[in-house]
């Protein structure tokens, strides 16, 4: 159930392109000898701006599942999700919750980071978190496993900023064994140093470090990504961490018992950690169900065992087995498109008909990576990469989204030759202006939105479709 469940819920939603798209494209430019990007050449305001790609082994991850479509990169997002609770499950279970007590944990965790769970390279940090952590809740049974800790430090230095909390799960897991008077907290401090120096196995060397403090401090990016905003009761995941973490601090001051100081270090340092960005609400998820499994054995004083009849389990598991498989995208003769959000097929398909090669194209930003992916002969204005756009360019861009001031100056100075106006609410009044303007024309125009084009960029002829 705790890896069946995250596996089906990931297999019949949609990935969203926001990210993914513009990865697949670096991954695929690195695995044909391209190599590691240092300047950026996806969007012309930031064209030949150092690029430090701190994600590059996980866009090659990622590239190497697009290579049998969106359908495999589906797939493998459904394994990660499926295979990181699985682990919170075997570390709820470790922690010596009862088999029905971790399934239940474990589905808990998935509903509080439900809609942060996109495939992106964060997704293969989850599953490297999940991984580490029940390493880190056996430890005392096995402690040879600690080892692959360091190797983990080196994988994930090389797929997402959030790396520096493996060092941070070792040092914690010192201070536990410290606190309970266990002598393996030296031997997890040294952990916790070595993984710290592991990070440094990367191209970049000790510029990722830099590069986790900058993205965290940007204020551009604070403004504009609604994931790094402050955690807030107005969003799904804001309201699942306040009132997840509620209900832990009611049922730990009504529980008998004094409360385990390291269970206090726990979850205080996820809570906090929690509260200036949104994203933080996966780590939360996944080290709450595991730090509640081991205070609810504490309160028992026994391990409680429902394993059930040998045969209805097995049915269970061929009947979820059965779900997955006629779940499978090749299963429901799905296309690549339909996988898909924030995708607009027919506008990438337009720009590639109608622009020349290295056209300068300002999209919605949301859109930015599809068309990064979809129609790369072209440039565009801003995408996912919010670091390495400019202030002034986002000042620009919400300037124009919303024709405000001298809308056309700013397209005239950025070199724009084409402008996709979104059909969704927002872009009314640039749309309208474009239309009314006898500098741009309309190229095509769909449910998702249209495309103008300047008519110097074509030659001087208005082409209408």
């Amino acid at each position: 159930m705790p890896v069946a469940i995250p596996m089906l819920v990931s297999l019949a939603s949609r990935m969203v392109a926001v990210d993914l798209a513009y990865h697949v494209r670096v991954g695929e430019v690195i695995l044909s000898g391209g190599g590691i990007p240092r300047v950026d050449t996806l969007s012309f305001v930031s064209n030949g701006a150092a690029w430090l790609d701190q994600q590059w082994l996980a866009q090659v991850f990622i590239a190497m599942a697009h290579r049998g479509g969106f359908a495999t990169v589906t797939l493998l997002r459904a394994c990660l999700t499926g295979g990181s609770f699985g682990f919170i499950y075997l570390s709820c279970r470790a922690k010596g919750a009862s088999p029905r007590a971790s399934s239940l944990l474990s589905l808990s965790g998935f509903i509080v980071c439900l809609q942060a769970l996109a495939m992106r390279p964060q997704l293969l940090a989850f599953f490297l978190f999940s991984a580490s952590l029940w390493i880190l809740t056996t430890r005392r049974s096995h402690p040879r496993r600690c080892w692959a800790l360091v190797g983990i430090a080196v994988v994930w230095a090389n797929v997402h900023g959030s790396f520096f909390l493996l060092p941070l799960l070792c040092a914690i897991a010192a201070a536990e064994d410290l606190i309970e008077g266990r002598p393996g907290w030296r031997r997890m401090a040294w952990f916790a140093v070595g993984c710290a120096v592991a990070t440094l196995a990367n191209p970049f060397g000790a510029g990722v470090w830099s590069y986790v403090v900058e993205l965290s401090t940007n204020t551009v990016i604070r403004q504009t990504i609604t994931e790094w905003a402050p955690m807030s009761v107005s969003t799904f995941a804001g309201t699942a961490f306040f009132l997840t973490a509620a209900l832990i601090a009611g049922w730990l001051a009504r529980r008998e018992g004094v409360v385990p100081w390291p269970a206090l270090l726990w979850l205080g340092t996820f809570f906090v950690l929690a509260l200036p960005a949104r994203r933080g609400v996966l780590w939360w998820s996944l080290v709450a169900p595991v730090v509640v499994a081991g205070l609810l054995d504490l309160r028992r004083g026994t391990r409680t065992m429902h394993t059930g009849t040998r045969w209805m389990n097995l049915t269970v598991i061929a009947l979820l087995g059965a779900t997955v498989l006629a779940f499978l995208p090749w299963s429901r003769g799905l296309r690549s498109t339909d996988l898909l959000a924030e995708a607009p097929v027919g506008l990438t398909a337009a720009a590639r008909e109608h622009l020349p090669h290295g056209a300068n194209v300002l999209t919605p930003q949301a859109w930015g990576s599809w068309f990064e992916f979809d129609a790369p002969e072209q440039q565009v204005f801003l995408d996912a990469r919010v670091e390495l756009q400019p202030q002034a360019a986002w000042d620009d861009y919400n300037a124009v989204r919303t024709a405000r001031g001298d809308w056309g100056a700013i397209l005239d100075r950025w070199s724009v030759d084409a402008v996709v106006v979104d059909a969704r609410p927002g872009w009314e009044e640039l749309e309208g202006a474009l239309a009314g303007s006898s500098e741009w024309c309309l190229a095509t125009s769909d449910v998702a939105g249209s495309l103008f084009i300047r008519h110097d960029a074509v030659d001087g002829r208005c082409i209408a479709s």
